[in-house]
């Protein structure tokens, strides 16, 4: 896995975040947006791109005041990356199902 440093800025007022992530697009912005909007203590989550030739990620957190923005936006990631690793899992085992198949 490869970890960068994405987040341009941030600003945070009260239960609400808005953030900038360089270098990303709809597929970071889409997804996260996402799991956070699955989150009972999600008000609203979402996301917008500048500018289409313009790798960046404009994302908004609001909460209800159970959690900060912050804390379910690391809540989010953490899910998302438990989703990635369920996939990659099977992913690979149905590849290895395959394989031996073909061996058969």
């Amino acid at each position: 896995a490869c970890e960068r440093e994405t987040m341009a800025d941030s600003e945070e007022e009260e239960n609400t975040l808005t953030m900038t992530l360089n270098n990303e697009d709809h597929t970071l912005g889409a997804v996260i947006v996402d799991v956070l909007n699955k989150s009972p203590s999600v008000l609203f989550a979402g996301y917008t791109i500048p500018h289409p030739s313009e790798r960046q990620v404009k994302l908004c957190v609001q909460t209800d005041g159970k959690i900060t923005p912050k804390q379910a936006l690391v809540k989010a990631s953490e899910q998302l990356s438990n989703m990635c690793s369920s996939t990659d899992k099977l992913f690979r085992s149905k590849v290895e199902e395959f394989e031996n198949k073909m061996q058969e």
